[in-house]
Formats: C-alpha cells, structure tokens, sequence
C-alpha cells in the first residue's frame, strides 16, 4: 500500500514549535480497504539534538509513517478467553 500525506501542520505552544500533526492515507485497490491516521510526532520522537527547525519535513513524515506501523501492527494478547 502506498502512504500519502494529506497534510502536515506544526503545533505550537508559547511561539515554540513542541510537535508536527501529519495526516496519512493509504488505499488497496484489490479491495477497497484504507488507512486514514493522524499522527503526531513530538521533539521526544526527533534525533537526539535535532529540532523541528533543522529537520527536514521529509524526515519527519518517514517517523509518522513508522508511528503509524507500530500503532497499527497486531500485538499479542495476553487475555486468555474461555
């Protein structure tokens, strides 16, 4: 499936740029099924000494694509069911 931004928009708190908000979607066409996610990807998520200011908009888009594969990916329960 191939991941396209819809959109992209800093967040701001106190004139301080604090996290990006990236908008993805996704479409199989075999079967219709999508994926429609907002991700948020805050400074704690950035290289160690990097800031929204000197990292390149790309490499945070790659980062929200990789939050969106861990959100997403089937963990293993833990609940037995009777």
């Amino acid at each position: 499936m191939n991941i396209q931004v819809t959109s992209f928009t800093y967040n701001f708190t106190d004139g301080q740029i604090d996290s990006a908000q990236v908008g993805l979607y996704a479409q199989a066409a075999s079967t219709g099924e999508y994926v429609n996610a907002s991700i948020r990807v805050a400074k704690s998520d950035l290289a160690e000494n990097t800031t929204f200011l000197n990292v390149a908009m790309s490499d945070i888009i790659a980062i929200a694509k990789k939050k969106l594969a861990a959100d997403t990916a089937v963990k293993d329960s833990t609940t037995n069911q009777a």
